[in-house]
Parts: structure tokens; sequence; C-alpha cells
């Protein structure tokens, strides 16, 4: 029983833990989770037209291969409803920042 009650609480707290990381503090950007292919990223709109992404869980490195900047254009895009125009990898490889071109918006 006690065996019982322990794992019911650590999946509880694993899921409400989960929650948590997509509810921003005041302040901060919203964050989505996206998928693109089978993995999963959490994009964030940085300023008007800076996006940032990252993968999903425990940070790591992301794919700086064609594949994976192809995969993270496409999470940032599809996010954001706007063009990668620019992206370059930050944080040791954890974080894929790109500058976006939105329709309607004018770009100087």
């Amino acid at each position: 029983m006690k065996n019982r009650f322990k794992r019911l609480l650590l999946v509880a707290a694993i899921t409400g833990l989960g929650a948590c990381a997509l509810t921003p503090l005041p302040g901060e950007p919203a964050a989505h989770r996206v998928t693109v292919g089978g993995d999963s990223y959490i994009v964030k709109q940085i300023t008007e037209g800076t996006w940032t992404a990252n993968s999903t869980g425990s940070p790591k490195a992301l794919a700086n291969t064609p594949a994976g900047t192809a995969a993270l254009r496409l999470a940032v895009e599809k996010t954001s409803g706007c063009t990668v125009t620019d992206s370059d990898y930050s944080r040791e490889g954890k974080q894929f920042d790109a500058q976006v071109n939105c329709p309607g918006r004018r770009n100087d």
C-alpha cells in the first residue's frame, strides 16, 4: 500500500511539474510545445522578430545538422506564422535562435 501511494505521488509530481514548464512567469514569453518529425520543442517569442526553440525535457544540445536545423526552423515557422530569415544556435547549442519575417509586418 505504501509503495502504491509513493508511486501515485511521484506520478502526480511529474505531471504537475510538466504542466508548470509551459506556464510562463509574469513578464516571460509564453511557451508553445510543437512536435516536428517526432521531436518535441518548446518555442517562445522573445521580441517581435525573434523566436527561440529548445528541446523538451532536460536541457540538451540540439541537433546542429541540416535536418535538425530544418526541423527547428519549421517549429518556429509553425508557431509564429512567419518565415525564418536567419538563425543560429546559442547557450552552447541548447537553444535555436531565429529571426523571422511576418506577412504584413514592416521590416526595417
